[in-house]
């Protein structure tokens, strides 16, 4: 049966992204969002960068890369204003030995140019606008954007249908009919479900599989400054441990604090030094300029895993699983897979990086058709790798496929 209607729950970068890959398919899709707004959680910073940390030839900057180039792709396609999507580019710099070996090996790669390049100190300089003391690596393309901006064009699309203020708290599959309750109150049926709503994911599931898949609440908070005359001739987001936007709308974005185990909302004085710190590592003059400009902050709880990829794919039945293990040779078609019930969540701090390459590989396996990343990176996202682990299945974790087709 092809599938006509699929649901998605939680409407940040992951969702929206997810339902528009899933409209752009064909597909009616139903955007069911808590909030009375989208991107009102970890996706509702006044900013966010996009851009890849890549570390050598492995996996992670590999998958780093691509979802890099794919989301920029995308958010150049949708019109957004130079405001809300500016491709400014970036500056990582090599503000410390470890960075600098970190950067020096990835240019070693020999990545075409206009992906990115090492510059010395003077040449940093001359794109950043002001003075770099530090060598760094160039992404010509990296961008800031704005996330709610960026949402909203997404959720335009013709196919989606946006309900807001439902807190979806049940599940339940009759004759391979999804049923989305609040409550008792039937929101929506579907063939399809996606579940993009971060940390509170693990409500919906089965314990077997909600309590193994190792996801943690990290706090960050940024920190809006005043711009100054100075600062105003910064022309491209520079970054270090933290990172610095230039002038949007005479204020910089600085950000942004990594604070696991912390779950207070309240801005924190503590935080906004914290983030000074990390632009006195990236650039004294401006952190000494720029000292007594901040004017306010965001906090908000990023959702991550433990090995640091997202959790993208179907989902097996973790209480069946449980019940009956099988054998570690096992083919993944052989599973008891949870049919039509996917996840997209788990994107921590690099959410609208790789948000939505998770999306596209979620439509492309509900579609049936071939996801556009390498069989080995998409086995890295799949999102019952931890679980399979726990029950010592380590090699049928490593082969397992997007989704049971």
């Amino acid at each position: 049966m092809k599938v006509k209607h699929a649901v998605v729950i939680g409407a940040g970068i992951a969702g929206c992204s997810t339902a528009y890959a899933l409209a752009q398919q064909g597909l009616q899709v139903t955007l069911i969002e808590r909030n009375s707004s989208i991107a009102s959680e970890a996706s509702g910073n006044p900013l966010a960068m996009l851009y890849p940390r890549l570390s050598g030839d492995n996996a992670s900057s590999q998958f780093a890369l691509e979802a890099y180039l794919f989301s920029l792709n995308l958010y150049s396609s949708l019109a957004l204003s130079p405001e809300d999507f500016n491709t400014c580019g970036l500056l990582q710099l090599a503000f410390n030995a470890r960075e600098l070996a970190r950067i020096k090996k990835v240019a070693k790669q020999n990545h075409p140019h206009h992906i990115l390049k090492t510059l010395n100190a003077n040449e940093a300089s001359g794109i950043a606008g002001i003075q770099i003391i530090h060598n760094a690596l160039y992404f010509p393309g990296a961008a800031y954007v704005n996330p709610k901006s960026l949402c909203s064009r997404l959720v335009e699309h013709k196919n989606i249908s946006l309900i807001t203020l439902e807190n979806i708290n049940k599940l339940l599959k009759i004759n391979n009919l999804f049923e989305i309750y609040n409550n008792d109150q039937l929101i929506s049926s579907a063939d399809i479900v996606v579940l993009a709503n971060a940390h509170a994911v693990q409500e919906l599931l089965d314990d077997n599989l909600g309590s193994e898949m190792q996801l943690a609440s990290v706090r960050g908070q940024v920190s809006l400054l005043n711009s100054t005359a100075e600062s105003n001739k910064l022309q491209s987001i520079i970054c270090g441990d933290g990172y610095l936007s230039p002038t949007v709308k005479d204020q910089h974005c600085l950000g942004a604090t990594f604070t696991p185990k912390n779950t207070t909302m309240d801005i924190s004085m503590a935080d906004h030094s914290d983030n000074l710190v990390k632009l006195m590592h990236i650039s004294p003059d401006l952190a000494q300029n720029l000292d007594q400009k901040i004017i306010g902050g965001r906090v908000s709880m990023r959702c991550t895993t433990n090995d640091y990829f997202p959790l993208t794919g179907e989902l097996l039945d973790g209480a069946v699983l449980a019940a009956c293990l099988p054998r570690p040779s096992a083919k993944p078609s052989s599973l008891t897979w949870n049919k039509g019930l996917y996840i997209n969540v788990g994107h921590g701090t690099k959410g609208f990086t790789t948000a939505p390459l998770c999306a596209a590989i979620l439509a492309q396996a509900i579609c049936k058709k071939i996801p556009p990343i390498p069989l080995e990176l998409s086995a890295l996202l799949n999102p019952n790798r931890f679980l399979l682990r726990t029950f010592g299945l380590k090699r049928l974790a490593k082969s397992l496929p997007i989704s049971s087709d």
